[in-house]
This record gives structure tokens, C-alpha cells and sequence, in this order.
């Protein structure tokens, strides 16, 4: 077995026991004041009514995001998780600084690095089709993912929100539909 399907084994592994001692929180926080399942009409009013709030949030020193209507994705009508990506097109330099700025910000907000590509900071060593950083807040039950997009010298930085059993759920799915195809 290769070195790096054994660290992904590991990395499943924890994440898996790790999730696996959450309870389950139907009404969690994700972001702000939209929480898990939220209906699809609650979470809109909620970002109409607070619109310019949502378009300039703070996550560290010169670190803006934006929340937009495309930032709530829905199943079944109820909100299961929100992204929100950087306001303005960045260089690659700003990139590198600015993933160093929103990690600090968000350990600074009590979530806890459990995930990070072997070199997070250089978005053109970005391994397509992995996850680049991922944090979670056991306390607030939420798992966010950090990740630039983009190619040559323009790039976003995109946070994803996910109820942590939710994920969960979704990774254990996952992993059943492997092992059956692997059959």
C-alpha cells in the first residue's frame, strides 16, 4: 500500500470516529444566523433582510467574503450548507497570504484544523479532486472546507459550511456505495 492511500485510510478513519461521537443536531448554526434545514423561504428572508451585512464579512484583516443567493444550497427545500468565497478576484501572492489569514481566523474562532493538503499554502500545488483544508467546530457541530479556485493569476478563496452528521452521513454513504461497486 502506498504511502499516500495509507494516509487517506487514516485520515477516513478519524474523521470517521471523530464524527461518529457528535450528536445529532437538527437545528444547528451554520453560518451567522442561518442554521441546518432551514427552510428555503426563512434562509432568502433572512438574506434579503440583511444583504449589505452579507456582502462585506470580515474573516481577518483585509480577508472580505461575500454571501450570496447562490451561497445556500438546499436539498428537499432545507438548507444544508452555505459557501461564501472572497469579494474580489486575487492574486496568486494575495491567495497564498490570504489562506494563511482565514486559517488563523478560523482556529481563532475555536475550529480545529483536521484535514490539510501537504502544501496548503501554494495553491498551484492544489491536488484537483482532494479536499484542500478542512476545520471543525466540535462544540458548534459545523465542518468548514477552505479552498482556493482558479488558475494562472486569478483566483477566489471558497468556505464551505456543513453540519458536521450531516457530512457525516454523507461520507459514511459514500464509502458503503465503494465497497458494494467494489464487489
Amino acid at each position: 500500500m502506498d504511502l499516500s492511500r495509507h494516509f487517506m485510510k487514516k485520515t477516513i478513519s478519524f474523521l470517521m470516529i471523530f464524527f461518529g461521537t457528535l450528536t445529532i443536531n437538527a437545528q444547528s448554526l451554520l453560518f451567522d444566523d442561518f442554521t441546518y434545514k432551514m427552510s428555503k423561504k426563512e434562509a432568502f428572508s433572512l438574506l434579503k433582510k440583511n444583504k449589505k451585512k452579507f456582502n462585506a464579512i470580515n474573516l481577518g484583516n483585509a480577508n472580505t467574503f461575500i454571501l450570496r443567493r447562490g451561497s445556500l444550497v438546499f436539498e428537499e427545500d432545507e438548507l444544508i450548507h452555505i459557501t461564501i468565497w472572497s469579494k474580489s478576484n486575487l492574486n496568486l501572492k494575495k491567495t497564498k497570504n490570504l489562506l494563511k489569514i482565514s486559517k488563523n481566523f478560523l482556529e481563532s474562532q475555536g475550529f480545529e484544523l483536521v484535514y490539510a493538503q501537504p502544501d496548503w499554502e501554494n495553491p498551484l500545488t492544489k491536488k484537483i479532486n482532494k479536499p484542500y483544508m478542512r476545520f471543525a467546530h466540535k462544540e458548534k457541530n459545523i465542518l468548514t472546507e477552505l479552498e482556493p479556485r482558479g488558475q494562472g493569476e486569478t483566483y477566489n478563496i471558497f468556505l464551505s459550511y456543513y453540519q458536521l452528521n450531516w457530512f457525516y452521513d454523507m461520507v459514511m454513504e459514500l464509502q458503503v456505495n465503494t465497497q458494494s461497486s467494489s464487489k
